[in-house]
């Protein structure tokens, strides 16, 4: 749509930043970027890493994080140990957020969360964390744990926490940071996208008809904010209806890129709501393999993500490039 050549200086809107990938990517082609979420677990990664282009976690950060004090177990620890975290690890989480808490670098400060949170993860087979199973480790059951998920909580549950480990996780999050221009929106993009300027735009909204997020990532959020998060209505079965509003909020803005699942919705039905407001479309679908461990046969069949791009053919930014021009004479054709 938009050639390579022509990225830098653009800016790319990421309507859902989620875990951060696509604006990341974006923020290392030179886009500027603008990344809109309201869940803090998406926000601390966006703080770290979209708008952080030169503080990184330090050796003597994590040294500090792991050297033993005298301190009384703090939330983590108490309310979480051992039903979903071991000793170690909690303490951790607990230690490691208390440093964010008093960092006067609130970029610092984001980078330690999200090491947190990524110790966390890392502390439960396929990064789902939740209750069950991992208090066997601390009781010394181990021959009542699967061999799937026996070495991820003998290796990381109980092996995490040292310094060989924590810092490499460390490094690979300061690899995140570069040079950039990004900055992150504290709101949902429905309420913001009529005041937001840009020449892309990337909907990447949670999938109508599966497993909520909120639900998923339940302990996450209450690590980071006390409390678990009401669902997204984009996760409902008629969720679908809200992308008619997303795409109603950005018809100032060239192109769109949007994706989404099939559990209730059609590729035709996607690009006809962009149709409806005078798009051309472009659609394809991208076959979704999910991890064997937690889903059927069946649903690694028939799942699929679908990619819809849609861009208004009249848009300046699009004058003189072939895929507008060709839309232009197809549409005279017809």
């Amino acid at each position: 749509m938009l050639p390579r050549r022509l990225w830098a200086g653009r800016t790319f809107l990421d309507g859902f930043l989620g875990g951060g990938s696509v604006s990341l990517y974006a923020k290392a082609q030179g886009f500027k970027v603008i990344s809109c979420d309201i869940a803090e677990r998406a926000l601390t990664t966006g703080r770290a890493l979209i708008e952080n282009s030169r503080t990184k976690i330090t050796r003597e950060d994590v040294i500090r994080i792991l050297t033993p004090n005298p301190e009384p177990a703090m939330r983590i620890e108490r309310e979480m140990c051992p039903a979903i975290f071991t000793q170690n690890v909690a303490r951790f989480i607990d230690r490691t957020l208390a440093v964010a808490r008093v960092s006067p670098n609130p970029a610092k400060a984001a980078l330690l969360r999200l090491l947190a949170v990524r110790v966390a993860l890392l502390s439960h087979p396929m990064s789902q964390v939740r209750k069950g199973t991992i208090h066997r480790v601390t009781t010394g059951e181990y021959e009542s744990i699967t061999n799937s998920c026996l070495k991820r909580y003998v290796d990381d549950a109980l092996r995490l926490t040292r310094l060989d480990r924590v810092w490499p996780l460390a490094e690979q999050i300061n690899a995140g940071v570069f040079q950039g221009d990004g900055r992150v929106v504290v709101a949902s993009v429905l309420d913001v996208l009529p005041t937001i300027t840009a020449d892309v735009a990337y909907f990447d909204p949670p999938y109508p008809g599966v497993m909520s997020y909120e639900r998923e990532y339940k302990v996450i959020d209450n690590i980071l904010e006390g409390a678990s998060r009401p669902t997204s209505p984009f996760t409902a079965k008629d969720g679908a209806a809200m992308i008619d509003g997303l795409f109603e909020q950005a018809q100032h803005i060239p192109v769109w890129l949007l994706s989404l699942g099939n559990a209730v919705v059609t590729l035709d039905e996607l690009a006809e709501k962009m149709r409806r407001l005078g798009r051309q479309t472009k659609a394809i679908e991208i076959k979704y393999q999910h991890l064997p461990s937690i889903a059927t046969d069946e649903k690694n069949a028939s799942n699929r993500e679908f990619l819809v791009v849609g861009w208004d053919p009249a848009a300046p930014l699009l004058q003189g490039l072939p895929i507008a021009t060709d839309a232009l004479h197809e549409e005279a054709s017809a």
